[in-house]
C-alpha cells in the first residue's frame, strides 16, 4: 500500500492532463498512487461526490486532493511529507500554489474571517499554521478526516466542502499548515483577476448556473451544520456576508437571463 494516494477528478481535461502527469512523474518522493476519475466519461458526480468515490478505493495513510488543472514542483509532495510525517497534529497542508503565471498567488491556505466568509489566503507569510487547505492542492492525513466525520458528502457535487471539512478538521483536534517551500500552480479558469465587487459580480456571472446553485447552496449547509457553535460577532459579521452573497447570487441570475 502506498503512503500517499493521490486524486485527481477529470472534466474534458485532454488539454491539461499532459502537464499534469508530467508534474506528478517528476515527484521525488515516490511511495505514492494516483487515482483518476474521469467526470466527463463516466456519471458526473462533481468534485465532492468523485473524491468522495475515489477515497474508498484506497487505504492510503495519506490523501492528496489535486484538481486537472494543477501542477507540482518536482519535491512538493516530499516537502509537504516531511512535516506531515513529523508532526502528528497536522490534519491538512498545503504548499504556496501560484496562478499559471508563476506570480498571481492562488492559494496559501484557507483564511476565516466569519462562517460566511472563508477564502482563499493569497498573501505569503512565512511556515506556519492557517485555518484550512483548498481542495485544489491539499494535502489530508486519513486518520484526521475518519475522525473528523469523512471526506466529502457526495451531495455537495461542488463549492465549499473543503471549507467544510477545514471546520470538521479543526473541530476535531487538528491543525492546518503551510509550507512555503512546497510550489505548485492552479490555472482556476473560472475567475477573474482582480478585487472588489465588480470583479465578483463577473466572475458569479461566468459560472454556469448550476455551479452558483451549488455553490449558494452549499454554503447554507454550512451554517446549519456550524451556526450554533460560533459566537455573536461572528454571526454578525456572516449576516453582513451573507447579504453581501446573496445579491452577487441575484445579479448573476439577472445578468445571465441577458
Amino acid at each position: 500500500m502506498a503512503r500517499v494516494a493521490i486524486q485527481v477528478i477529470l472534466y474534458n481535461s485532454a488539454d491539461k492532463i499532459d502537464a499534469l502527469n508530467a508534474s506528478l512523474k517528476a515527484q521525488t518522493f515516490k511511495d505514492v498512487e494516483i487515482l483518476y476519475r474521469d467526470n466527463s466519461k463516466e456519471e458526473n458526480i462533481g468534485f465532492a461526490g468523485g473524491h468522495a468515490a475515489l477515497y474508498e478505493k484506497h487505504q492510503a495513510p495519506f490523501v492528496m486532493l489535486l484538481n486537472d488543472d494543477a501542477k507540482l514542483a518536482p519535491d512538493y509532495v516530499e516537502r509537504v511529507m516531511r512535516v506531515m510525517e513529523s508532526h502528528a497534529e497536522i490534519g491538512s497542508i498545503t504548499g504556496l500554489v501560484y496562478r499559471e503565471d508563476g506570480k498571481t498567488v492562488d492559494t496559501t491556505g484557507l483564511e476565516y474571517h466569519c462562517l460566511g466568509k472563508i477564502v482563499d489566503r493569497q498573501t505569503i507569510p512565512p511556515a506556519g499554521e492557517v485555518f484550512g487547505v483548498s481542495g485544489a492542492v491539499g494535502l489530508y492525513r486519513r486518520s484526521a478526516i475518519e475522525k473528523a466525520g469523512g471526506l466529502f458528502d457526495p451531495t455537495w457535487f461542488m463549492y465549499k466542502e473543503d471549507a467544510d471539512l477545514a471546520l470538521r478538521l479543526r473541530r476535531a483536534g487538528y491543525r492546518a499548515w503551510f509550507e512555503p517551500k512546497a510550489i505548485a500552480w492552479h490555472a482556476r479558469g473560472l475567475k477573474t483577476e482582480g478585487h472588489g465587487v465588480l470583479t465578483r459580480v463577473k466572475n458569479e456571472c461566468k459560472r454556469p448556473w448550476v455551479l452558483r446553485k451549488h455553490s449558494y447552496l452549499n454554503q447554507w449547509k454550512i451554517y446549519r451544520r456550524f451556526w450554533s457553535t460560533i459566537e455573536w460577532r461572528d454571526r454578525m459579521c456572516t449576516v453582513r456576508a451573507e447579504i453581501l452573497r446573496t445579491g452577487l447570487f441575484v445579479l448573476a441570475a439577472l445578468c445571465s437571463q441577458k
